[in-house]
């Protein structure tokens, strides 16, 4: 969305407009009714009721570890998921694969270091046949030998497949070492760990995790709750003996700067990846993170494309930026697409940034410009059907703390001066000029390593090499 650029002498009325504009977002929001049930068998059930919407979208969370996983866990779980909704390996079918043909077949599954996340979109009129694809997935039992040797035969094709996988991994290399459990290794061949797993390994990582009090379900639509409510609590299954494990709820940050390189055959030019570490949706602190990030990374006004280094540097490069909200923090992601003969420039201008939030505070049309795009992201989410999903859980994951988006009201803006931003970007994104503090954030370039380490030859980083192809 294009930023609007305001004079700084409407500074006042621009930010009692922003307010104004904030209120009605909540007040908009507040029109989509939410019921909060769970069910005898411990599963949590939240309801947006939005009677505008033709359609019901569900998305049912099942929650990983993600502080305790290694690389044979992460593994594992994405084959599980692959043998249990691939469309690809739909022969022989299941009971779960033709309970998702009568439902509509229109559903996708995720995974994040932290769940896994089913959506599906149905028909009002299908609610019925939805809890029955709940039942089969508590209840999967359906794994075929036969499917499961070619799912580990053709992992790449179908890992690689419909989806951006490099954004996927270079995320995964940045969450191990914000968390500390660092387990890809050099040279690590994705293959041989594959070979070593077996359909019990699968068996038992179903069993165990696909469980009704290991797991969030949302509906949104028109839909009646107590409705929906009766039909889930008719067909779920009784929770086993065992109960899931509980998790870890503080985990260690680190965020210190670590440049990995991803190695990959294909001649693209190399992609970029910088992730930075911010504080959670629910934290006051977020927004002006997003703020000092936008000032920093924002197209065309950002301060990277402002630097006279730029003017030759960055000609025809643009950053794109996504957010990743998990349970303790939010990981910023920027990313662009660069020539290798770039890569160091490119650091380096950015580490020159970071340097000036320092000495350099955020001016008032920078502030300004931030919140306007911020606004204007929110306004466009509104639209989206699955909108308001994140932010329940977002306080599922973090009970009883205000998520910004919809709770904090116009006051959070007033919290938001110029010199918390300032402060914030020194503490959590640029550098306190101390001996002995790294720098901060998490590279991972993808691309030709022997042409991008022959690229980096000033910046003292530890360098990882991990073959892809």
């Amino acid at each position: 969305m294009a930023n609007k650029f305001l004079p700084g002498a409407k500074f006042l009325a621009v930010a009692a407009g922003i307010l104004f504009i904030s209120h009605g977002h909540l007040f908009l929001f507040a029109e989509m009714r939410q019921f909060s049930f769970s069910t005898s068998k411990g599963l949590p059930v939240k309801v947006l009721q939005e009677n505008e919407m033709p359609f019901i979208n569900a998305q049912l969370l099942v929650f990983l570890d993600g502080s305790s996983q290694n690389y044979d866990s992460l593994l594992i779980s994405q084959l599980t998921v692959m043998n249990m909704f691939a469309r690809e390996l739909s022969f022989p079918s299941t009971n779960l694969l033709d309970s998702l043909f009568r439902l509509g077949n229109d559903y996708q599954v995720e995974q994040t270091p932290e769940y896994i996340k089913i959506s599906l979109n149905f028909l009002p009129d299908r609610l019925p046949l939805f809890t029955k694809v709940l039942r089969e997935i508590f209840t999967y039992q359906s794994f075929h030998l036969k499917k499961f040797n070619r799912s580990k035969e053709k992992y790449r094709s179908f890992f690689t497949r419909n989806r951006d996988w490099k954004k996927e991994i270079a995320f995964l290399l940045a969450y191990q070492q914000i968390i500390g459990n660092f387990y890809f290794g050099q040279g690590l061949a994705i293959q041989d760990v594959i070979n070593g797993i077996n359909l019990a390994q699968l068996r038992s990582f179903q069993r165990k995790t696909f469980r009704s009090d290991n797991s969030l379900l949302i509906l949104k639509g028109n839909i009646n709750p107590y409705f929906a409510l009766a039909q889930i609590e008719m067909d779920l299954p009784a929770i086993s003996k065992s109960p899931a494990k509980n998790k870890k709820d503080e985990i260690s940050i680190n965020a210190s700067r670590r440049i990995f390189v991803l190695n990959s055959s294909v001649s693209d030019s190399p992609l970029v990846y910088w992730f930075d570490v911010a504080p959670p949706v629910s934290d006051a602190d977020y927004l002006p993170f997003f703020i000092g990030n936008f000032t920093l990374f924002g197209f065309p006004g950002g301060r990277i494309y402002q630097s006279e280094r730029s003017q030759f540097l960055l000609g025809g490069y643009k950053v794109s930026t996504e957010i990743y909200s998990l349970k303790n923090f939010t990981v910023f992601c920027n990313f662009l697409r660069l020539n290798y003969g770039d890569l160091e420039n490119f650091l380096l201008l950015v580490d020159q940034e970071r340097k000036k939030f320092s000495a350099r505070a955020i001016a008032k049309q920078e502030y300004l410009d931030a919140l306007n795009y911020y606004l204007g992201r929110e306004q466009v989410e509104t639209g989206s059907f699955d909108y308001g999903v994140q932010q329940v859980i977002d306080r599922f994951q973090a009970p009883g703390a205000l998520v910004f988006q919809t709770q904090r009201g116009p006051e959070s803006f007033r919290e938001v001066t110029f010199e918390r931003v300032v402060q914030v970007m020194d503490d959590l994104m640029g550098y306190k000029h101390k001996a002995g503090v790294r720098e901060k954030g998490i590279i991972v370039v993808i691309g030709n390593a022997n042409l991008i380490i022959n690229n980096l030859k000033t910046l003292k980083t530890d360098m990882v090499e991990l073959r892809l192809d």
